[in-house]
């Protein structure tokens, strides 16, 4: 008992560090969750349609609204090497579909839980013409789906898929991972530095 009365003052600092530890560490834990929350998280996903009639699906999943700013498509084209084309806007649709509100591009604002279709992969290939034409199909090996936006900073997604090709028609895509790949904003920078601003 004379030791904690000998040494209380030295119990008190070790228990005032203690505290300030725990508490810094719940502090932290709040800021990652409130970071975390408010960080862009777009998912995309192949879906319904099966090979080039597929539907290209883009997801909010974060917890703020984000402004989707451009789409890109990276192509692997086997005895051509890698090209990324600006697709945002809709050219495969009808002047009719394009009046349409804003029909005719990818552009806009997307709220948390809403999702879009980005075209059929068909449809978002036909967008880089005349740079990939019909006749580099066969040779495709992979196709890369690139969406930049922006909500209180820059963010984006970035989804690859293998070409499964069978006889004379893609047959289908293949994922190359499960979940999307998340696009910080030092990335996003440095794809709109390399390929420059489609707006």
């Amino acid at each position: 008992m004379n030791w904690f009365a000998d040494n209380s003052t030295l119990i008190q600092t070790f228990t005032a560090i203690a505290t300030a530890l725990i508490w810094a560490v719940y502090l932290q834990m709040l800021l990652s969750g409130v970071f975390r929350q408010r960080r862009p998280s777009l998912s995309i996903n192949r879906g319904s349609g099966e090979g080039l009639e597929a539907q290209v699906i883009l997801s909010n999943l974060g917890y703020e609204p984000i402004y989707v700013q451009d789409l890109l498509v990276t192509l692997d084209v086997e005895g051509d090497g890698v090209h990324t084309y600006y697709v945002t806007d809709r050219r495969e649709l009808s002047s009719d579909q394009i009046a349409q509100s804003l029909g005719g591009t990818t552009q806009g604002p997307l709220k948390m839980g809403d999702y879009i279709s980005l075209g059929t992969v068909r449809g978002i290939l036909s967008r880089g013409a005349p740079y990939f034409t019909d006749d580099k199909v066969l040779k495709l090996n992979e196709i890369t789906f690139i969406v930049l936006g922006t909500a209180h900073k820059p963010g984006g997604a970035r989804k690859t898929y293998r070409v499964v090709q069978g006889g004379d028609e893609v047959e289908h895509l293949k994922p190359t991972r499960l979940d999307t790949e998340r696009l910080s904003a030092r990335a996003c920078r440095r794809i709109h530095a390399e390929q420059g601003s489609d707006v």
